[in-house]
């Protein structure tokens, strides 16, 4: 018995995963109609890959998800070009990880002939034969190297109506080279049809520079193939600036930027959760204390998720049931009250760490070190050992910029210390 049946849910209504590529899923994603129009019309329509930005917790990952649910359903001959999603979404934390990225998608992309070869062959494309190197991957011995090391090296046949076998003709061609040639044979005439992948957190690579190079390092790789299209996905202006690289151009669109949802758009998300998973239970946070939570944390739809779920098991914990929505506000007012008291009474932030952060919220949230006169530091480095102190906390958080200087946003926790210090004010940008 989990906490939501007591509460009268079939599941959380504030769970912070990613949607789910499904109809719930469709049903639940709010307010992103123009984002997935104009993201489909940039895969169809054009060579250059897709990016999109926003900051995390915004919601891009999902917005991606139902997107590509949407194409998986809608994909038929009549709607060519057919596009056809790779579900699990590639990341790359290193420079040094693109050839392990790369040996990735080609992997993946096999694995996704074999998937869609029944529906590629009804809907009349030249679809591959499939068998060997289905059992070629499926083999312990692959499966075990595709767990943890890299695929590059093993080969196979390319050409499909060759027989392939794990002895020889994988290790005279390379899987790559068979799936480049399935992809040629089986979208022709060029741009009839592709596979879409998603590279998604591209700030996990810490700054545009090395964002930009690693993505230079694949341009003519796996972002030159012509079956396949991708969106490139990331926070904190990473890829707008990767975009503006002169060897990237042609290769990127423009970023489609995903801003927070408005305060309408983000209750009637809550209240599609609300009415999806409810079994006839009053929600701990409805819509006046979650519009009250997401002023508070700026906007961002997951950080307020996240607390209303918390909030949700102090209810349950205090076994606090059955009280009345204007009841849970004025509880959930409270129990903020004495969270956000407890970051903004860290007995370890010095009084000009404090000075910082509240003139980062004024700052719209962020600062670059290089500005540190215009937040009346003496130097780079006392403005430096404030933050360091802030970060140490969790409530910034700090990133290597382009110039060598560091940049660095307010945290979750920071707005809600912020929240305190301002005397229970929602802070106004």
């Amino acid at each position: 018995m989990t906490i939501w049946a007591d509460l009268g849910f079939t599941q959380s209504p504030y769970d912070t995963k990613s949607l789910p590529p499904t109809a719930i899923g469709e049903r639940l994603l709010v307010g992103r109609e123009a984002h997935i129009r104009r993201l489909v019309n940039r895969l169809a329509s054009t060579s250059s890959h897709v990016t999109v930005e926003g900051e995390s917790g915004v919601g891009k990952t999902s917005l991606i998800t139902i997107a590509n649910y949407r194409m998986k359903r809608n994909s038929d001959k009549a709607r060519s070009p057919v596009l056809l999603p790779i579900e699990k979404p590639f990341q790359i934390t290193t420079r040094e990880g693109v050839k392990l990225l790369e040996a990735a998608v080609y992997r993946a992309i096999a694995e996704a002939f074999i998937r869609y070869r029944d529906e590629l062959q009804a809907w009349g494309y030249d679809a591959p034969k499939v068998a060997d190197v289905n059992k070629w991957m499926n083999s312990p011995i692959i499966k075990s190297i595709a767990a943890g090391v890299s695929a590059v090296g093993f080969s196979v046949n390319a050409s499909r109506s060759e027989s392939v076998n794990a002895s020889s003709a994988f290790a005279e061609s390379g899987l790559a080279h068979t799936v480049r040639t399935w992809m040629s044979e089986c979208f022709d005439p060029p741009g009839c049809g592709y596979f879409v992948c998603v590279l998604d957190n591209l700030e996990l690579l810490v700054s545009s520079t090395s964002a930009r190079q690693a993505l230079e390092e694949i341009r003519d790789t796996i972002l030159a193939e012509p079956g396949l299209r991708w969106v490139i996905c990331g926070a904190r202006g990473v890829v707008r600036t990767a975009a503006a690289s002169p060897r990237l151009q042609g290769r990127l669109c423009h970023p489609l930027a995903v801003e927070p949802l408005s305060m309408d758009d983000a209750i009637n998300a809550l209240e599609a959760r609300i009415g999806e998973f409810s079994t006839g239970g009053a929600p701990p946070v409805g819509p006046i204390g979650f519009q009250y939570l997401y002023e508070v944390l700026k906007c961002n739809l997951r950080n307020t998720l996240q607390k209303c779920e918390d909030f949700s098991f102090w209810l349950h914990d205090e076994e606090i049931l059955g009280v009345g929505e204007m009841e849970h506000v004025a509880l959930l007012q409270s129990w903020l009250t004495l969270l956000s008291d407890e970051y903004a009474n860290n007995p370890n932030i010095s009084s000009d760490g404090w000075r910082l952060l509240d003139d980062m919220v004024d700052n719209e949230g962020s600062c670059d070190f290089e500005d540190y006169e215009l937040f009346n530091f003496p130097s780079v480095d006392k403005m430096k050992r404030c933050a360091a102190e802030l970060e140490r906390q969790n409530l910034v958080e700090m990133s290597p910029g382009d110039t060598g200087m560091d940049s660095v946003v307010v945290a979750p926790n920071g707005w809600l210390a912020r929240f305190s210090r301002s005397g229970y004010q929602i802070p106004r940008t």
